[in-house]
């Protein structure tokens, strides 16, 4: 079932792989499941470094090259749909000749509300889940800020910038945290969870609140059905990571585009930062980041038997500047390296 039918170079992992108990013969004999993944594109004409539609379409080309079963992004693929650029390279990705599927950022909603932004993303809400080649990919929204307790209101219009106490936004909300539960029992098949902010680590503000009570449950899942849940990705940080944490891949998935620091740096050229000076809408602009020279995605292929392999992608830094030059640190709160990488690994989780 694709999206429309729904709602219409680098280190090397391997451990013993062995069978768990969702292995039929079925499953055995199953070819692998190919997936093009990107993130944080953030696509907004005159703010940030790729303004135009160039990226996305070298992230379709290999995609269509690599015979990918289906191509997600994991959030901040645009940030005002209000746009008729915008609206266009939406459109663009929604009709791709591959299945297409959205996972909603905390940026997607600066310029408009999120029913127009659902309406734009051809979505009836922002977490859903859909059975794909012997997986079941579940797509969580924690675009939530918690200001009073009980009390969760999603992202809409920019309403999130500047909260006084920034612990408070990066939630999945009661419901929707029985929504997964059901969903992941209800699952024949093994499952790969995808969400913009992390559930492994992060700074406040860039993790997910609730991260501890999310990653008790998938091991509950484990526990009850070793490789019920192998493979948990986001965007969100812009740093290429992965970790295995409980016999479960947690993984960063690095942007497509650029890294965003907050202070200002007047490293490129004076014309080209008047050319991206930001925005209403949106926080930041080109002097708060740095950029890739061409856009970063992955290819994900996932075995029956517990094997994922990924296959990076290496860029070079926008006009050789690098963040030594610009003043900037080399590495983000979390002493993970920052460069325009998203590094291949092969490895086999151990569901014995």
């Amino acid at each position: 079932m694709n999206r429309r039918e729904f709602i219409k170079g680098g280190a090397v992992f391997s451990a013993a792989g062995a069978l768990g108990s969702l292995k039929t013969e079925a499953a055995a004999e199953r070819a692998p499941l190919k997936v093009c993944v990107f993130s944080d594109l953030h696509y907004t004409p005159g703010v940030y470094t790729n303004d135009t539609p160039e990226f996305l379409e070298k992230i379709l080309a290999r995609a269509e090259s690599e015979r990918c079963d289906m191509v997600i992004h994991l959030g901040d693929m645009v940030q005002n749909v209000s746009e008729k650029s915008v609206r266009e390279l939406v459109e663009r990705y929604n009709s791709f000749k591959i299945p297409t599927y959205h996972v909603i950022g905390n940026h997607e909603q600066d310029g408009t509300t999120h029913e127009e932004t659902l309406q734009a993303l051809g979505l009836k809400r922002g977490y859903y889940s859909m059975d794909c080649g012997g997986f079941r990919f579940v797509i969580l929204d924690p675009n939530y800020f918690c200001n009073e307790p009980g009390k969760y209101i999603h992202h809409s219009k920019g309403n999130y910038f500047h909260r006084s106490i920034i612990s408070t936004i990066n939630w999945i909300p009661p419901e929707q945290l029985e929504w997964l539960r059901a969903t992941l029992e209800g699952s024949p098949n093994p499952c790969v969870v995808l969400s913009h902010q992390s559930f492994e680590r992060g700074p406040a503000g860039a993790m997910v609140r609730n991260a501890e009570a999310v990653r008790n449950l998938f091991n509950e899942m484990n526990a009850k059905t070793p490789g019920k849940v192998r493979l948990v990705a986001n965007g969100h940080l812009h740093v290429d990571h992965l970790r295995i944490l409980d016999n479960i891949a947690y993984w960063d998935v690095n942007s497509a585009n650029m890294y965003y620091w907050g202070p200002r740096q007047n490293a490129y050229p004076r014309e080209y930062l008047a050319r991206h000076a930001g925005a209403p809408y949106t926080l930041g602009s080109c002097e708060d980041t740095l950029g890739w020279k061409e856009p970063l995605s992955a290819i994900l292929t996932l075995y029956p038997n517990g094997r994922i392999k990924i296959e990076g992608s290496r860029s070079d830094w926008l006009f050789g500047i690098t963040p030594k030059d610009a003043g900037f640190s080399e590495y983000d709160k979390s002493d993970r390296l920052i460069s325009p990488v998203i590094k291949s690994a092969d490895f086999t989780l151990n569901f014995a």
